[in-house]
């Protein structure tokens, strides 16, 4: 046995995870004798040994890529934010790449971020917050990249066209295999022809499958009038949907939008002046979004337990997020958040520090996504499979049925507030 591989089972000992090391021990064997692993601290040997354990296709990636290994030996306490600082850097490198060389970049890059975040997290180097900031900011940035090269490689590129993310990119809340939604805006007249074939490249660049994978999942489900409507639109005739036609679903959704590249200044002026005019509806909309929440149960949620379906179900994350987006088309905003958070929209439409409690287990129960995510390896809604793998990440040395309990615990309480607001049509009874 390696040095390394008993230095990994040494950290997994008593876990569930130590069922996993076959997957370490493959890794140890390839990167065992690199001069980086003297320099890992305890923590960083600890967030490198959990994340080899439990996706041994990360493992096999990083098995590969010794430079990686560098930078988890570097790793410190908190050091994301350095990170994050630096990652619109990487454009200076994509100038001298050709465009295939360039998408694979995207994709490489992408991962061993990725995976540079997940150590850190997993070995208690950075809160789960910052990691999901960290993501988003990731996940910009990519966009910003390809967006770029889109232009490059059209002639004539398509004057002020802007990506608008919406979702939990719009709100910095990111996590691991998350989908960018999108939807694209331009300044309209003549051009849309060639802001539809931008707009095209920029879906392909993102998730066509390379020899290095794919980059990001792209999602534009969300345009005005849906599959049905135009893949770009205007800024004009954004506004006049929006204000005319839209359904209240819509105007929800529209609040958690945030340009992230290109034209963003013009396109984030139309945002506030759309929002000037859509809110606050004209009466409480609490009826409505209750129905359609309840339709997200019964079609995602099914045979749900109280326990398994923590986004879709009740109790689970979408509560929280439709308090936080009919909180303000219930009140509107004196000052809509620039980032449009649950915390930050909660804040907007109650004031500072609204809806604490329920922030807390809203937040845990994110961290709990984030972990079941990793551990599947996809996007996942339901806590199923590995729950001992899944509970040792999120809580670790608690076992399943603690995981489970605190899991149905935090979702009573979610769904009690949510059961309030609905009950007293106002945002005003989280406070009660």
């Amino acid at each position: 046995m390696s040095g390394l591989a008993a230095r990994f089972d040494e950290v997994l000992a008593g876990t569930p995870l130590d069922a996993r090391a076959p997957a370490s021990a493959r890794f140890a064997e390839r990167r065992g004798g690199d001069a980086a692993l003297s320099r890992l601290s305890a923590p960083a040997l600890r967030g490198l040994a959990r994340l080899v354990a439990t996706q041994p296709e990360v493992a096999s990636f990083l098995a590969n890529r010794p430079g990686w290994l560098e930078r988890a030996a570097a790793l410190a306490p908190n050091p994301l934010a350095e990170r994050a600082a630096q990652l619109a850097d990487d454009r200076a490198q994509l100038a001298a790449l050709d465009l295939e060389e360039a998408l694979d970049f995207l994709r490489l890059r992408r991962r061993e971020e990725t995976a540079l975040a997940a150590c850190a997290q997993l070995g208690g180097l950075e809160p789960f917050e910052m990691v999901s900031d960290f993501l988003t900011q990731l996940a910009e940035t990519t966009a910003a990249f390809a967006l770029e090269l889109a232009q490059r490689n059209l002639r004539g590129g398509a004057g002020d066209f802007a990506v608008i993310g919406m979702g939990k990119i719009a709100g910095r809340e990111f996590t691991y295999h998350s989908d960018l939604d999108l939807i694209f805006l331009y300044g309209g007249g003549a051009e849309i022809d060639r802001a539809s074939r931008l707009g095209q490249r920029l879906i392909a660049y993102l998730g066509t499958m390379t020899g290095a994978g794919v980059a990001y999942e792209v999602d534009t489900r969300l345009r005005p009038s849906g599959q049905q409507g135009m893949l770009v639109t205007s800024l004009d005739g954004y506004e006049r949907y929006q204000t005319r036609d839209a359904a209240t679903w819509e105007h929800l959704a529209m609040l958690r939008t945030r340009p992230i590249a290109g034209a963003t200044q013009p396109a984030a002026e139309r945002l506030r002046a759309v929002r000037a005019q859509v809110l606050p509806h004209p009466k409480p909309p609490w009826r409505e979004l209750a129905a359609l929440r309840q339709r997200v149960i019964d079609e995602r949620a099914r045979g749900d337990d109280g326990i398994s379906a923590f986004k879709t179900g009740a109790g689970g994350l979408m509560d929280v997020d439709f308090l936080a987006g009919g909180g303000l088309l219930e009140r509107g905003a004196r000052r809509f958040p620039e980032i449009p958070s649950v915390r930050a929209m909660l804040a907007a439409a109650g004031g500072a520090d609204f809806g604490e409690v329920l922030l807390a287990d809203y937040h845990w129960l994110r961290e709990v996504e984030a972990c079941a995510r990793w551990v599947a390896g996809r996007s996942v809604e339901r806590l199923a499979g590995e729950l001992a793998t899944v509970a040792e990440l999120a809580v670790p040395g608690a076992g399943r049925e603690a995981l489970r309990e605190r899991v149905a615990a935090a979702r009573t309480r979610i769904r009690a507030a949510y059961d309030r607001v609905i009950a007293q049509e106002s945002i005003a009874a989280l406070g009660t």
